[in-house]
């Protein structure tokens, strides 16, 4: 089971997590890329925006401390994930 978190606007919601640019992006409208993977069972979703895509292609597309460290992936609830998604005019599944 994914686990709860309480979030100030949705309430109690599932765990997900995106990259800053994608969780500053929420509030001011900017479009920065959405790049996401499929839900595992019982794993909370993840998304980065179009900078961290680029930057895992340049760099192997391995998930290394640098980049986790650029990522500086925040949590979000699953209604603050699918507000960042549909904000979005290009959704890609990885």
């Amino acid at each position: 089971m994914i686990e709860k978190i309480s979030c100030d606007i949705h309430g109690s919601k599932e765990m997900s997590f995106a990259c800053i640019h994608i969780a500053t992006a929420i509030d001011s409208k900017n479009q920065v890329g959405f790049f996401y993977s499929e839900a595992e069972e019982d794993l909370p979703q993840i998304a980065w925006c179009g900078s961290c895509e680029q930057y895992l292609l340049d760099n192997g597309e391995e998930w290394t401390e640098t980049f986790q460290s650029l990522a500086d992936f925040k949590m979000l609830c699953s209604d603050c994930f699918e507000e960042a998604k549909n904000n979005e005019t290009e959704i890609h599944l990885r």
